[in-house]
């Protein structure tokens, strides 16, 4: 339950940032084909990718009732096996548009992004909890 909590939260966040505070910037500036160069919404996309599973490992690490830190950092591998399922039960093949090794290594690099800030967000989240069940017991004193 902790895990499902923090893989919806993440999948809003990700979705405000990109379609929501990067979307003027992606119309306005780049349009709907790509002038410049790749690499900044690239690196916009692994921002939102980082910032939404930071808060959704947060979330799920804090709503987990053992094993917080495993819980929030399993918040992206329940993602990503949503999403291939997803897109297998759709017939989409296991992972559309990817088929060059730069792609995979694309995919590779947003998923070490994600694993990366899950984990520190599952850490936060772990000592909020820790800090909210020590000032819990001093209320109750």
């Amino acid at each position: 339950m902790a895990v499902g909590i923090g893989v919806l939260l993440a999948l809003v966040i990700g979705l405000l940032v990109v379609q929501g505070i990067f979307a003027p910037l992606f119309t306005r500036i780049f349009g709907l084909k790509l002038a410049g160069p790749a690499a900044l919404p690239l690196v916009l996309l692994v921002f939102a990718a980082a910032f939404s599973f930071y808060f959704g490992g947060m979330a799920a690490s804090y709503k987990a009732p053992f094993r917080h830190r495993l819980h929030g950092v399993l918040v992206v591998p329940a993602a990503f096996a949503l999403s291939l399922g997803l897109n297998l039960a759709l017939g989409k093949g296991f992972l559309p548009g990817v088929e060059s090794a730069g792609t995979a290594a694309l995919v590779v690099v947003f998923l070490a992004v994600s694993v990366a800030a899950a984990y520190v967000g599952a850490h936060r989240g772990e000592a909020l909890y820790a800090h909210n069940r020590k000032v819990a017991r001093r209320l109750r004193r």
